[in-house]
């Protein structure tokens, strides 16, 4: 008898590690379909018979396509660190350097995020234009990069880095601009160099956010 709850447990830890991998594969899966054929191409059922299972279970575990998206761009932001990228991003504003490393840190994580999550950005943004789903999607996932940016502001400011005359808002609004299009005209079209990238966008963010000395 004493054996049993041990048996529990192991049993239960399985099923979770089984339900982690399976919802892996489900999100690989769509991930590929998307990429290759765009969100009104795309079916529950395909991405279901390519990851193994049945697309009532991708209903019930994510709702439908915007969902599948939603868990692909979640996917994008943890970055492929062993730690969640913003967790990890909050340990470097939390530090003691000074802000330009501070944004030289947040750069780099970009550079991990950013290869995977702009794609999935200009899928949703491209469904959006003609699927209400989709557009719902990309104003939550807006709204998301909004509050995290405010969140790298408040970050900044209460580490003394924020330059005085920014407000909270404003400081939001340029950290959006810049986490924007900028890797994917620079990097991705143009061919810059990473390290160029990062050098570059330091010294740009650091002159338009961060007290001067």
């Amino acid at each position: 008898m004493a054996e049993q709850p041990v048996k529990r447990r192991y049993d239960a830890a399985r099923r979770r590690e089984g339900a982690a991998e399976r919802r892996r594969r489900i999100v690989e899966a769509a991930r590929q379909r998307f990429t290759a054929q765009g969100f009104a191409l795309t079916t529950v059922a395909a991405v279901a018979a390519e990851a193994g299972v049945s697309p009532e279970t991708i209903y019930k575990s994510f709702g439908g396509k915007a969902g599948l998206v939603r868990a692909i761009w979640q996917s994008a932001l943890a970055g492929v660190g062993p730690e969640h990228a913003e967790r990890r991003a909050d340990a470097v504003a939390a530090s003691a350097g000074t802000g330009a490393e501070i944004v030289e840190g947040w750069l780099r994580l970009a550079l991990e995020v950013a290869p995977r999550a702009t794609p999935v950005l200009a899928l949703i943004r491209s469904a959006a234009e003609v699927d209400p789903e989709a557009r719902g999607l990309l104003e939550e996932i807006e709204g998301g990069r909004a509050e995290r940016m405010l969140h790298n502001a408040r970050a900044l400011a209460d580490g003394g880095h924020l330059r005085p005359d920014l407000s909270l808002e404003a400081a939001r609004d340029l950290l959006l601009a810049f986490s924007g299009d900028l890797y994917e005209r620079l990097v991705l079209r143009a061919g810059w160099d990473a390290e160029d990238y990062v050098a570059t966008m330091t010294r740009m963010m650091a002159a338009a956010l961060l007290r001067q000395p």
